[in-house]
């Protein structure tokens, strides 16, 4: 037996949010039961963006949890059964690891708001105010600019 988690009329940032958080609430609580991932296969739009960026995000966990494809269990690509082990990085660590890497050069806020636009420039703007507060991220004058810089210890 295992439970559901329907992905459907979510963008794909979000039913990966939602994913994570639904995962680690779970393995919080003691659950580490087989869950079923229902994301579609693109029926609707013919796209299976959904499908194609949970399936790649699951690639990139191989530590923290096994997967099957659905296709591969019972003929159906729309979901896609996972086995959780240990917890995944909340979406703001991965965002935050993100902003970091694209720091290795000097970059102001505008374009750092602008290349992860996709999280809202709220969350984006925050997050990096916490990066430089925590030190993580150097705060430095360019000409007329505020730059962040990645600090390197």
């Amino acid at each position: 037996m295992h439970d559901t988690l329907d992905l459907h009329d979510h963008g794909a940032d979000e039913a990966i949010e939602r994913f994570v958080t639904a995962y680690n609430r779970r393995l919080a609580a003691g659950d580490a039961s087989l869950l079923d991932v229902v994301h579609g296969y693109g029926s609707r739009t013919g796209d299976a963006i959904i499908r194609r960026r949970l399936r790649g995000f699951l690639r990139q966990h191989p530590r923290e949890l096994d997967w099957l494809a659905g296709e591969d269990v019972d003929g159906n690509p729309g979901h896609s059964l996972v086995q959780p082990r240990h917890p995944l990085p909340s979406v703001e660590d991965r965002l935050a690891q993100e902003i970091l890497d694209w720091c290795q050069r000097p970059r102001t806020m505008d374009k750092i708001a602008g290349r992860f636009r996709r999280h809202g420039q709220p969350r984006v703007m925050a997050l990096v105010q916490q990066l430089a507060g925590q030190g993580r991220l150097l705060r430095q004058r360019k000409a007329a600019h505020t730059v962040y810089l990645r600090f390197e210890p």
